[in-house]
């Protein structure tokens, strides 16, 4: 096994195991409180999510580090930060009254709800150096 291998596969086993855990609370896509289609987008429930979602990203970058190929990975936990950043910043978590605010939450939540199976993505991505 080639050392970019082994690196690929230490990084994916472990933000796997941290991952699953968190997915499992708090779920993920239609499932997550986070979703667009979920009354519980503009709860403390989803601010909770995001920021398991935040450390799991956080998480998956130090893991890639300085490691060559892993470029989507890198590319969602970002998103993922930049997200739940914004997601914070709007308040969304307090049920915003303006329409506008609400409007500008749907983004963030979306892409928090999706950002377990996104990070697992861009793991696997990195496993086939992408």
């Amino acid at each position: 096994m080639s050392d970019k291998v082994a690196i690929a596969e230490q990084v994916k086993d472990a933000v796997e195991t941290r991952l699953s855990p968190h997915e499992d609370h708090f779920g993920s896509g239609g499932k997550s409180p986070c979703s667009t289609a979920s009354a519980k987008m503009f709860t403390r429930q989803c601010e909770a999510a995001a920021e398991a979602t935040n450390e799991d990203a956080a998480f998956a970058l130090a893991q890639a580090g300085s490691h060559a190929g892993f470029a989507s990975l890198r590319s969602v936990a970002q998103k993922i930060q930049k997200s739940r950043a914004t997601y914070r910043q709007l308040g969304c978590a307090t049920n915003p009254a303006e329409a506008a605010t609400r409007q500008a939450c749907l983004g963030p939540a979306a892409v928090l709800a999706q950002g377990f199976p996104d990070l697992r993505d861009g793991v696997n991505l990195g496993l086939a150096g992408k």
